[in-house]
């Protein structure tokens, strides 16, 4: 920012992965290369799932939400990059985007399950 450059976040989802889930859109690519920790899709989607708590906890509707909250929390992102597979994504999107950044207890309690991992 000091030196006017911005910083972008890409695929902020993890190609699904923060999704939680392993099926994917129709019209999304059938097949993901792992982008988080894991060797392997399935495994990525495995480790997002531990996110869970932070809906279980009402600090976000999905952990696609949560994710989103998260990525705009802060001011290290001037922008975030997401891939959307039809309109209601996007506009799932939106509506997270419009709920703002995380909450402090949501990120205290993301800090603990990263702690616990």
């Amino acid at each position: 920012r000091e030196q006017g450059v911005g910083t972008i976040g890409i695929r902020v989802l993890a190609g699904g992965a923060l999704s939680g889930r392993l099926e994917r859109h129709p019209t999304a690519i059938p097949s993901v290369a792992p982008i988080a920790s894991g060797p392997d899709y399935a495994s990525d989607v495995a480790r997002a799932r531990a996110l869970e708590p932070l809906v279980a906890q009402g600090h976000a509707g999905s952990l696609v939400e949560a994710s989103l909250r998260f990525a705009i929390t802060g001011e290290a992102l001037s922008t975030v990059l997401i891939g959307c597979s039809d309109l209601a994504q996007l506009e799932q999107a939106a509506a997270a985007v419009d709920r703002g950044p995380l909450s402090p207890a949501a990120l205290a309690s993301l800090g603990a399950i990263w702690r616990s991992a």
